[in-house]
């Protein structure tokens, strides 16, 4: 029986009786003091492997952290049954309505040529009106599906 390791996947067996490639055979020292790494810190050095330097185990984690996130809001935002998802599809149109109100006003101003006619352009905008739980609410359930 012989210890190997992985160099792609740097897994680290022991006593094994044979292992397909890409595992190479090692030596029981250098597997157990390779098996104290963590493993997300592990990196293969031309024949063996090595515990990465502070900027490199810096950026795994990074990258283990930004993966984690994107993973958590894909499961949130992209599932089209997720209350999640139909809550921030509703936040997301009532931002726009009040950014295309924001933007009729901006307009108005613009194309006024007097306080006059500023009064009249503005006061011609409709109102926006106020939202209540239960049209919330109707509103996240019509979104859930689709």
């Amino acid at each position: 029986m012989a210890d190997f390791v992985n160099p792609v996947d740097l897994g680290i067996v022991l006593s094994a009786n044979d292992m397909p490639a890409p595992w190479v055979v090692c030596t029981r020292a250098q597997a157990e003091s390779w098996g104290a790494i963590p493993t997300k810190y592990r990196k293969w050095v031309t024949d063996h492997i090595e515990e990465m330097t502070a900027g490199e185990k810096t950026a795994k984690d990074l990258a283990l952290l930004t993966a984690a996130r994107d993973a958590a809001i894909a499961e949130q935002i992209d599932t089209v049954e997720s209350a999640m998802r139909a809550f921030m599809l509703t936040v997301l149109d009532e931002l726009n309505l009040h950014a295309a109100k924001h933007n009729a006003i901006l307009d108005a101003v613009d194309a006024a040529t007097n306080l006059a006619d500023l009064k009249t352009r503005v006061g011609a905008i409709a109102d926006y009106p106020q939202r209540t739980a239960n049209q919330l609410r109707t509103t996240i359930r019509n979104k859930l599906g689709n």
